[in-house]
């Protein structure tokens, strides 16, 4: 298993990544709940988890 930790370019929300090298997981986007930002494409070689862990910034969001 990996961890580590993704911040979106444009709000700021932290996540916790975790990618599952044991399992297989299914292709896709991971977009970011807050503002609609990609974080992520991704293959389905390994199971990928997001986790939001930091709060997007209230300014980031108003910008936009």
């Amino acid at each position: 298993m990996r961890k580590s930790d993704v911040t979106c370019s444009e709000c700021g929300a932290g996540f916790r990544r975790l990618e599952l090298t044991s399992e297989r997981g299914t292709e896709g986007k991971y977009h970011c709940p807050a503002c609609g930002n990609l974080i992520e494409a991704f293959g389905a070689a390994h199971l990928v988890a997001y986790r939001l862990t930091i709060e997007p910034s209230i300014k980031a969001l108003r910008e936009q």
